[in-house]
């Protein structure tokens, strides 16, 4: 099995929108906001007001940093010249340093996370689903996050992966999530800085089968310079394009994951949660190792060893995720059309998951404990603070 896409060329996404007027439409400065930001959070958002409205005020209710940073929205429904409600709403804001600006067309996603890349005026860029939530102290955690992951690699950094707070939206109910969210955010608060990070590598997917990284939302961070640099997302890599830009990103930078979650992700009203989507995720990720295991001699050997066990363990994945939003039964057969050999039964337990993967996971885990031990060595962790294992 032979794939044709090169998931590493470099190619300019950027250069795929430029031809597509944007509107600048709206500029606030607070009062003490001086100079350049250093992070920009940037909120891609498309025809879903109220969501917006939401994570745009988890943005304003950041604990105070010691940084410049500034808010940027990028709003993926045509202009025709007429506010819509969230440019409206954005006006109304006062105080907050924010850059609202509108398509003309409406663009792929991808293509919408790169325009907001290209527009961030800060070093960095902190991204948020419209239909997400950060913390109240993620922005601090991140900064500080940088600082320390700056040091820690002679490549320099280019992106921190953040994890998440899954919950289960009902559209009937939008507000009954509500206590829950304050309970969490008031326990992170009282929380001391997690410094357990996850370094992501090309390993990860000869090992796990996936190709490492998160979603691009919740106070997932890049490196702006680094993502121009490899081009961005490739949306014609289709629904993994956010996955494989943090692989591409692992050729010429160092790039971490937290452990502790950054923000809420909200399942159930968005695309993962339709078939069609596991189907594609599925799809994309067998692809995407299909390339991986012809990369050379020893990664076909690989894939020859592990095809089997790779593929039932990141379907196997992909369908508990989806089983927290829809209610349907799902079977491995629904996806047999992808791939329909099932590992040995014996292989798959002890060669694989005992071994190789718990092998993996060992190193994986000492590593994370050597990046905790850096921080206690470097004074970051306060004596009452025991976050480590």
């Amino acid at each position: 099995m032979k794939n044709i896409i090169n998931y590493e060329a470099n190619i300019d996404c950027f250069a795929m929108h430029r031809n597509v007027k944007l509107n600048a439409l709206y500029e606030q400065r607070a009062s003490d906001y001086d100079g350049k930001p250093w992070i920009t959070v940037f909120i891609p958002t498309y025809k879903r007001y109220d969501l917006f409205k939401e994570a745009l005020k988890s943005v304003m209710r950041q604990k105070p940093v010691d940084f410049q940073w500034d808010i940027l929205v990028v709003d993926n429904e045509p202009y025709e010249g007429t506010p819509n409600a969230v440019e409206e709403y954005i006006r109304t804001l006062s105080d907050i340093t924010i850059r609202y600006f509108r398509n003309t067309t409406n663009l792929r996603p991808g293509d919408n996370f790169n325009r907001g890349i290209y527009l961030a005026r800060g070093e960095w860029v902190m991204m948020l689903h419209d239909d997400d939530l950060l913390f109240p102290n993620s922005l601090e955690k991140m900064g500080r996050a940088i600082r320390f992951l700056e040091k820690q690699d002679k490549k320099p950094l280019g992106g921190i992966a953040a994890q998440y707070q899954c919950f289960l939206h009902d559209p009937e109910q939008p507000h009954g999530n509500d206590t829950m969210f304050r309970q969490v955010e008031n326990l992170v608060l009282n929380e001391p800085m997690s410094w357990r990070f996850y370094k992501l590598t090309h390993a990860k997917v000869l090992f796990t089968g996936h190709p490492g990284g998160n979603i691009p939302s919740i106070g997932t961070t890049y490196r702006r310079d680094a993502v121009l640099e490899v081009g961005g997302f490739n949306d014609d890599f289709g629904i993994s394009a956010d996955l494989i830009l943090f692989y591409c990103l692992e050729n010429k930078f160092s790039v971490y994951s937290t452990l502790e979650p950054y923000g809420f992700y909200r399942f159930g009203i968005n695309t993962m949660v339709k078939k069609e989507s596991t189907y594609k995720t599925i799809k994309a990720g067998f692809d995407f190792r299909e390339y991986v295991y012809n990369k050379n001699i020893f990664h076909k050997l690989w894939g020859w060893l592990f095809r089997s066990a790779h593929y039932y363990f990141f379907t196997e994945a992909v369908l508990n995720q989806r089983k927290i939003g829809s209610r349907k039964f799902i079977r491995f057969s629904d996806y047999a059309s992808i791939y329909d050999k099932k590992p040995n039964k014996f292989f798959y337990k002890h060669i694989y998951k005992h071994g190789v993967l718990n092998a993996y996971n060992k190193i994986k885990r000492w590593e994370v404990k050597r990046l905790e031990k850096r921080a206690r060595q470097e004074g970051l962790v306060k004596k009452n603070e025991e976050y480590f294992s």
